[in-house]
């Protein structure tokens, strides 16, 4: 995780260094010396003093540039805590996939999931016994789980609450019916760490503006890559894999619409890696933020860093991104398989 910090906080690091210098040419331009005993001084100062030309026409643009200092800090912070959140959401993948929770997500079991197409380098099954290469064999598929059940529901909780820092405190009228829960482990775990904002009011309603801005802008996608070394994963009826003996030494498995066999239809693979991605609108402040979505036709003719930014209840916003992958945590079954 620390290499993909460092690379993806370099461009963040490079203009900062930039703005910096361009800061100190301004200072140096305008003339400015800094004088330690004047500022003691300046309180009982009486006399007045006429500006020169040059400082009065580099301060707007000295004050714009510091301003675009700390957006770029702020982003370089952003962009950490987005990676943090995919590694925290990856960990809660890895502890609650393999958990059994009602069905149909029994231990590594899932409710719903779909080929991902956008995935590369995808080596599907041979589901026909009289094909020459059925059977166990290299490659595999990625899947992508669909959201909206309780397994996702608790990994996307991760990834949501680990984006909470640095989400706006202000109201911006947004809404999270959806998240009592999340609300008292958020305001119990803040409690716990400042017990002293018992006695502030504000507290509370500033935690569930942050939390209702990180559910509405954080985006979180979970994939897993499924071994052509398991039993397959497809678009069957409800139904397991299971086992039953050809000889002392033999058994092979098939596929039987029930629920009493070794292998669900929807396992994740006890080995299967897990990837989660998470997308996060990150806010700008208002005046670097209105300055860098305007658009500026280059030599290019399109101006890219307009074109990501966008504006949502009045905040403008640029997106984050960051990856995580992680192995499943499930149990090997004790059962070996074999094809027919």
């Amino acid at each position: 995780m620390a290499r993909a910090i460092l690379t993806a906080c370099s461009p963040w690091l490079a203009v900062l260094l930039v703005l910096i210098l361009a800061a100190w040419a301004l200072v140096r331009f305008s003339r400015v010396h800094l004088r330690l005993g004047r500022l003691l001084e300046l309180h009982g100062d009486e006399v007045g003093s006429v500006q020169s030309l040059s400082f009065v026409l580099t301060l707007p643009l000295f004050i714009m540039i510091m301003m675009m200092i700390v957006q770029v800090s702020q982003l370089m912070i952003g962009t950490v805590v987005v990676h943090y959140a995919a590694f925290a959401a990856a960990r809660s993948a890895a502890v609650w996939i393999p958990a059994a929770m009602a069905e149909p997500e029994g231990p590594c079991c899932i409710s719903s999931y779909s080929v991902d197409p956008d995935a590369p380098d995808q080596v599907a099954p041979e589901l026909d016994p009289t094909a020459a290469d059925y059977g166990p064999s290299s490659g595999g598929l990625t899947y992508k789980i669909e959201p909206g059940s309780p397994k996702f529901d608790k990994i996307a909780s991760a990834a949501i609450l680990a984006c909470v820092p640095i989400s706006p405190s202000r109201n911006l009228g947004l809404q999270a019916p959806t998240a009592a829960r999340m609300e008292a482990v958020l305001k119990s775990a803040y409690g716990a760490m400042s017990p002293s904002s018992a006695s502030n009011g504000q507290i509370g309603p500033r935690l569930d503006n942050k939390l209702a801005y990180a559910m509405q802008n954080t985006d979180v996608q979970i994939r897993f890559f499924h071994k052509n070394q398991e039993p397959p994963l497809e678009t069957y009826d409800e139904g397991s894999y299971y086992y039953y003996p050809v000889s002392r030494d033999t058994q092979i498995w098939d596929y039987v619409p029930d629920d009493f066999g070794e292998f669900n239809f929807n396992e994740v693979g006890w080995q299967d890696t897990i990837t989660v991605t998470v997308n996060y609108q990150f806010p700008l402040l208002p005046g670097p933020g209105r300055m860098l979505a305007r658009y500026v036709v280059g030599p290019s003719g399109k101006d890219t860093v307009a074109s990501t930014i966008q504006n949502h209840s009045g905040v403008y916003t640029y997106p984050l991104q960051a990856q995580a992958t992680i192995g499943n945590e499930g149990e090997k079954s004790v059962v070996t398989y074999v094809y027919q």
